[in-house]
C-alpha cells in the first residue's frame, strides 16, 4: 500500500475540488496501481523460481533413492 504524508486539519483544502486535483488524484492512484502490480509480479516470479528449484532437488533426490535401491 502506498505511504501517505498526514496532513493537520487545517491544512486540508477548502470548497470543491478543482479539475487538477481530481486529475492529481487519478494520476496518483493509477501510478500506486502499477507500483503494486509490479511488486506482485516480482513476488510471483520469485515464487514460481523457488518452486522450480524445488522440483528440480526433489527429482534429484527421487533419482539418488532409485539408484541406491537393490
Amino acid at each position: 500500500m502506498p505511504r501517505h504524508d498526514e496532513r493537520p486539519p487545517n491544512a486540508l483544502a477548502r470548497g470543491p475540488a478543482k479539475p487538477d486535483d481530481i486529475e492529481n488524484a487519478r494520476r496518483g492512484t493509477v501510478e500506486a496501481r502499477a507500483t503494486e502490480r509490479s511488486h506482485a509480479e516480482q513476488a510471483i516470479g520469485d515464487i514460481e523460481t523457488a518452486c522450480d528449484t524445488i522440483r528440480e532437488d526433489l527429482g534429484e533426490l527421487k533419482r539418488m533413492v532409485a539408484t541406491e535401491r537393490p
